[in-house]
């Protein structure tokens, strides 16, 4: 499962660092317990592994964002001006407002846009 999920990270343009192997694992056991508490099961039934691929990725990309070791945001379009003499650059503040929204958004569609699919591999606990 490491290998599918390094492969959506590698699609969305994410360049691995040492340590991020180990980063994965931790976090694919706690999204497998996330699905089983979710669905009250003891097993992630395989239809359900792109939801479990998906959770990772999600929870691994925001912890990269909020410690701050994700630079894969393109902000190149953000330049409102720039100015060659003396070097000036001004940046579109509500575009990069919008470009981390889209991102958060983006994050927020992995980790809990299956919401669906989930609810139907729940069963009742009595």
């Amino acid at each position: 499962m490491v290998d599918n999920i390094k492969l959506q990270l590698e699609s969305y343009g994410y360049e691995f660092v040492e340590g991020d192997e180990l980063l994965i694992e931790l976090l694919e056991g706690n999204s497998i317990q996330y699905i089983k508490h979710f669905c009250n099961i003891n097993e992630v039934p395989a239809c359900l592994d792109h939801v479990l691929v998906d959770i990772t990725c999600g929870e691994f990309l925001k912890l990269k964002h909020i410690t701050g070791q994700l630079t894969s945001i393109q902000i190149e379009s953000a330049v409102k001006s720039i100015q060659d003499g003396d070097t000036r650059v001004e940046y579109n503040v509500s575009y990069m407002d919008d470009a981390v929204g889209m991102f958060n958004k983006f994050l927020e569609a992995l980790i809990h846009g299956h919401t669906d699919e989930l609810l139907r591999h729940r069963k009742l606990v009595w």
